[in-house]
């Protein structure tokens, strides 16, 4: 370890050698964050989920040619359901439910999303009969409902 300092020490571009290093060191704490250490449960709390779904479409939208900013409007059937594990216990003529914990958190079973039962969308373009039936066509296909579900309107100037 002696022989690699005092190598280091005898080197003249000691400058481009730490700039070097600090690159290096740089990088490995950049890519490290690309792997996980704790697994998630999933990428979005059910909390978000309807307003995660609604971004993720307004984005979309707009990027599709002839519509410029886009304003979407969902209509969901309910919120997001979580399932959670239960013990039941019965005792002569009562019954009784508990949730189970694991780590002071609920054991959620499954996450029951809600579905989409209407569309609006107020876009730049909306007037275009060819983008609204592009964007009718895209929103029918990704949230699985009738093309008579989702409306497009011309925004206002």
């Amino acid at each position: 370890m002696n022989k690699f300092f005092n190598k280091l020490k005898s080197l003249k571009n000691k400058e481009i050698i730490i700039a070097a290093i600090t690159v290096v060191i740089l990088l490995v704490i950049y890519f490290s964050s690309f792997f996980p250490t704790e697994k998630t449960k999933s990428e979005i709390a059910p909390a978000d989920y309807c307003s995660a779904k609604q971004m993720q479409i307004e984005q979309a939208v707009s990027q599709m040619e002839g519509v410029g900013k886009a304003q979407v409007v969902i209509n969901w059937s309910s919120g997001v359901e979580i399932v959670t594990a239960v013990n039941t216990t019965v005792n002569g003529n009562s019954t009784t439910t508990q949730i189970v914990h694991s780590s002071g958190e609920p054991i959620v079973i499954k996450e029951i999303y809600p579905r989409a039962v209407g569309v609006l969308i107020v876009c730049e373009g909306g007037s275009n009969a060819k983008v609204k039936v592009d964007i009718i066509m895209a929103i029918a296909t990704l949230m699985d409902i009738s093309t008579d579900k989702v409306l497009v309107f011309e925004m206002t100037k």
